[in-house]
């Protein structure tokens, strides 16, 4: 990679960390597997792809689900420090303060339940935390082909503006 390509990445970095702190998400996930090393980046997105689905479905409910509602989101797909481990990390937020807890308590059941080979999801709050996480989802960001916002299963409101 050029000296220039570099600069781009990490400018892109940095302004995608900037982004996602500036989406104010109330929550921060990671979901694992118990072998990350068996799992496709195909599995994984069409894994992640469900679980979203179905948070989506159990915590707005059937009637917002079919109304194309969906909670607002980005996630991310990681595969760790040596390129074998790959994993999710999420940023969540809800409409009405109900959801914060029931996103969490969802969240971290339905990935055990519904997803072959998980470990866990762990999710933490995020309000007020001006996370360092905000960054950290763009880590593997790398080079200018790197696909790491996993956009099939991000979702912001229309009224959230891009930078």
């Amino acid at each position: 990679m050029t000296h220039t390509e570099w600069q781009r990445v990490a400018a892109i970095r940095q302004q995608g960390a900037v982004w996602t702190r500036q989406q104010q998400f109330w929550l921060f996930g990671t979901c694992t597997y118990v072998d990350g090393t068996a799992v496709t980046k195909q599995q994984c997105v069409e894994n992640a792809k469900r679980f979203f689905n179905n948070l989506d479905r159990s915590v707005l409910g059937r009637r917002l689900y079919r109304d194309n509602s969906r909670l607002p989101r980005l996630v991310y797909i990681e595969t760790g420090r040596f390129r074998v481990n790959t994993h999710i990390h999420f940023y969540i937020s809800g409409y009405t303060w109900q959801h914060y807890r029931r996103i969490w308590q969802t969240a971290e059941k339905l990935w055990g339940e519904q997803i072959d080979g998980a470990r866990d999801c762990v999710v933490q709050d995020n309000l007020g935390a001006e996370r360092v996480h905000a960054g950290y989802c763009w880590k593997e960001f790398d080079s200018l082909a790197a696909e790491t916002l996993l956009t099939e299963c991000c979702y912001l409101p229309a009224h959230t503006e891009l930078h």
